[in-house]
This record gives C-alpha cells, sequence and structure tokens, in this order.
C-alpha cells in the first residue's frame, strides 16, 4: 500500500506544493511591473481619446455606476478641456475595458476598446476605426441605438456583421460615459 497510493500521493503533492510556491514568488515580483505597465497604458489611451489635453485629475463624484472604473478632468492649459472615463462593460467574450474622452461641449473625442476577449474576426471589428468613429457624433443628450440595418441618425450606431453583441456592449458602455458626464456637468461633483 505504502509503494502503490501513499508514496506516489506524497511525491505528487510535494511536486504541486513546490510549483504552487514557483508561481505565487513569481506573481509576487511581477504584479507590480504589470500594474504599472498597465496605467501607462491607461494614460496612453486618455491622451489618446483627448489629445488636446495636457494633464489629467482623476475625480470621484457622487452616483457614479459601477461599471464606470475611473474618471478624470482633462485639462489642456489649466482649462478644463473635457473628461475622460474608462468603462467596463460585459460583451460577448467577457469584459471589455473602454476609454471614453467627452468635450466639453459634451461631445464624444475619441473611444479606445482596450483588454477585451472578443472573437477574433467579428468582435475584434469593433476596434476598426469604421466602428469607433460612429461615436464622434453623438454627444451627452443622445440615447445610443444599435442598429443591424443603415442608421438613420448620429444616435444610432450600426452594428457589426455577425457581432451584435459585442456593438452593443461597446455603445452600452459609451452611453455609461454619456451619462456620467451629463451627471457631472448637471448635477455638479
Amino acid at each position: 500500500m505504502w509503494d502503490s497510493i501513499i508514496k506516489p500521493t506524497l511525491i505528487l503533492f510535494i511536486v504541486c506544493a513546490v510549483i504552487t510556491g514557483a508561481l505565487a514568488y513569481v506573481n509576487g515580483i511581477t504584479e507590480n511591473i504589470i500594474l504599472v505597465r498597465a496605467e501607462e497604458t491607461q494614460k496612453q489611451y486618455r491622451k489618446e481619446v483627448m489629445s488636446e489635453a495636457d494633464s489629467f485629475v482623476k475625480i470621484n463624484p457622487e452616483g457614479i455606476p459601477e461599471k464606470i472604473a475611473g474618471i478624470y478632468e482633462a485639462y489642456s492649459n489649466d482649462t478644463l478641456a473635457g473628461y475622460v472615463i474608462d468603462v467596463v462593460t460585459k460583451g460577448y467574450g467577457g469584459s471589455m475595458n473602454l476609454t471614453v474622452g467627452i468635450n466639453t461641449d459634451g461631445k464624444v473625442t475619441g473611444v479606445i476598446i482596450g483588454d477585451n476577449n472578443e472573437t477574433p474576426g467579428l468582435g475584434s471589428k469593433a476596434e476598426e476605426t469604421d466602428f469607433i468613429d460612429q461615436f464622434k457624433e453623438v454627444s451627452v443628450n443622445d440615447t445610443l441605438t444599435v442598429v443591424k440595418q443603415n442608421k438613420k441618425s448620429a444616435n444610432e450606431i450600426q452594428a457589426i456583421s455577425g457581432a451584435t453583441i459585442t456593438s452593443r456592449a461597446v455603445a452600452e458602455g459609451v452611453q455609461v460615459a454619456l451619462d456620467s458626464v451629463k451627471l457631472i456637468t448637471e448635477g455638479g461633483n
């Protein structure tokens, strides 16, 4: 019994414990590096969606939906240029991270889709310029609608063929960002 059951089980347990310890050690070493790189990527995204801004200040207004991961006031020469909102929404492949820029006129200045697991070749088309540029036509007073046929107004977003869930997820994320900026500007913070 010792050679056939207990000894192999004990050896397997020791090997698993050593491997688990090694993985935990490597994770501890790389965790801060990963966080720093993720923050640098987010800074780059903020600059891309609000290119006229030269500085960003994180704010924490009340009443913001939990899908909002962060809200930043964007400044150009100490003048408020707009807001950059980090949103986490649920797409076909799971969580999608969006960065949305909205200027002081309430217009979308840019949308970047960050980390996501959308289907390559279908849902990943949401990152393409043709789809993203549709959002530059909307403002905080619009209610976004995803349509499968040709769009007839600025608040309609033409869905990506075969990726309607992804299209709706992006539109929902942008809508949450628009609503949050409207709440900040009209409700004060």
